[in-house]
């Protein structure tokens, strides 16, 4: 199984769960929040991530590293200001609020059960690939940020 980690990037892997979020909606409805106040909740969540994701790119700009998931070796450094004090992930965390309020936007409420899969995923198959690269390249630095801030939030 090891062979199949930190193979799809995680972007994609979000497209695929937005597209089952959307085809839950169509096959099982369940609108039991006014569309004004989902669609209120889903701008609230988009405004989140987009925030969450520029915050933590601008943060891998300045350290001068990379940001593609799928070669954990090609970091330079270990980013832990800025919104990196607070989430080891939170590009994914972006992620996992744009499903969140396409969800909600929807009317999805059975698209939360593919958020939570989302999760699951991210964390078997990316996240502690991830974690495990960078404990080997950088050692106790990478050890003692790990201890310091959570894995989502």
């Amino acid at each position: 199984m090891k062979r199949f980690k930190l193979k799809i990037p995680p972007p994609v892997v979000a497209i695929v769960c937005g597209l089952i979020i959307w085809e839950l909606s169509i096959a099982l409805p369940s609108h039991a929040l006014d569309a004004g106040i989902r669609h209120m909740i889903a701008y609230l969540l988009l405004a989140m991530a987009f925030t969450i994701d520029l915050w933590a790119l601008l943060s891998f700009r300045r350290a001068k590293t990379t940001i593609d998931p799928r070669y954990p070796h090609k970091t330079s450094t270990i980013v832990s200001s800025g919104i990196y004090g607070y989430t080891r992930n939170p590009m994914y965390l972006g992620l996992t609020l744009i499903l969140s309020a396409l969800s909600i936007w929807l009317g999805a409420k059975f698209g939360l059960f593919v958020v939570a899969a989302f999760i699951l995923y991210m964390n078997t198959f990316q996240i502690e690939p991830e974690e495990e690269a960078l404990e080997k390249q950088f050692g106790d630095v990478y050890i003692r940020y790990k201890s310091k801030v959570r894995r989502w939030i």
